[in-house]
């Protein structure tokens, strides 16, 4: 969803859960797509989004390093996959802050149903440069500060001008996939929202 938003093709590095299936691993590949260890030490995907990024093209990283919610997701403020950050620092390109909600009420296999919409926001910063003038462990933790913040402001900005509840904030997919989820706009009249 936030490739087909952005102007400019977006060249992922997804979990190497996603290449597990064969249908999986084609979409990945036909997407531009590049695998990661999450729980690795495998310099490969680095080396790849550098290539990536040295050719002129966008590398996107989800800084969270998998699916988190509540106090672990980056939204309030928890720790970030470091990758990111010496990405940017070695290819001495900016990091565009963005941000995606709704699209954890999907886990809720009726939520694919026709006609069966749930809304999702996507809201992103201005672009973040890495301090090459300050030494390398400062320009790292500023960064890594700024980037913190600037999810944080984008959480309220989305919250203010999407009027997003704290319901629609993201949650684990244990908990989308047990909750009956239907937009206020499909709601009946009466039928209260939990």
């Amino acid at each position: 969803m936030i490739g087909c938003w952005f102007l400019r093709y977006v060249d992922w590095m997804a979990m190497e859960e996603l290449y597990q299936a064969r249908w999986s691993a084609r979409l990945m590949n036909a997407l531009s797509a590049f695998p990661v260890k999450r729980d690795s030490k495998d310099a490969s995907p680095m080396r790849t989004a550098l290539q990536r990024l040295k050719l002129g093209r966008v590398v996107g990283i989800f800084p969270e390093g998998g699916i988190r919610a509540g106090a672990t997701s980056v939204l309030e403020g928890a720790t970030m996959w470091p990758g990111f950050i010496a990405v940017s620092l070695l290819s001495r390109k900016p990091v565009v802050p963005c941000i995606i909600l709704g699209t954890d009420r999907l886990y809720h296999a009726r939520n694919w149903w026709p006609f069966r919409r749930v809304p999702v926001w996507m809201i992103s910063g201005e672009p973040i440069w890495p301090r090459m003038s300050l030494p390398r462990e400062q320009a790292r933790e500023t960064l890594a500060r700024e980037v913190s913040a600037a999810f944080l402001r984008l959480k309220l900005q989305a919250i203010e001008q999407f009027r997003i509840e704290s319901a629609d904030l993201p949650a684990t997919p244990q908990y989308r996939k047990r909750e009956d989820y239907l937009p206020a706009v499909r709601r009946k009249k009466g039928e209260a929202r939990e």
